[in-house]
């Protein structure tokens, strides 16, 4: 006797300029045209860190950039940051330039104000 089967979950998550478009429960026969397009572009592809490689290292690390990149995206300026996550401005301003590390529970914090995986700023 078959049993039915639950519909797998089928979620793409783009990122273009700074812009997350992201699609959900897309057939796979859908996908698999786009699967194919960004293979055959594969070679051309850059990481985003050999991108960001300069500015990575003038901003003090990737930790530093990664916090930093996450707040101007979201419009916030050092302090409004700063007030979200109840800490002195100057916090932001030495974890943006690398003078303070990001540890576990500020980069969980952050991660819950910009929406992101915790772990990229560690």
């Amino acid at each position: 006797m078959s049993v039915p089967m639950k519909k797998p979950h089928t979620e793409v998550q783009i990122k273009l300029e700074g812009k997350v478009l992201l699609f959900r429960d897309i057939p796979s026969s859908k996908l698999k045209p786009i699967a194919r397009a960004l293979k055959a572009y594969s070679e051309e592809i850059i990481p985003w860190r050999e991108l960001a490689k300069d500015r990575i290292k003038a901003s003090g690390g990737e930790s530093a950039h990664m916090v930093k990149s996450a707040r101007e995206g979201a419009g916030l300026t050092q302090a409004q940051l700063a007030d979200k996550l109840k800490i002195p401005q100057s916090n932001i301003s030495q974890i943006e330039t690398g003078k303070r590390a990001v540890g576990k529970n500020l980069a969980k914090r952050l991660a819950r104000i910009f929406k992101l995986d915790y772990r990229i700023f560690l």
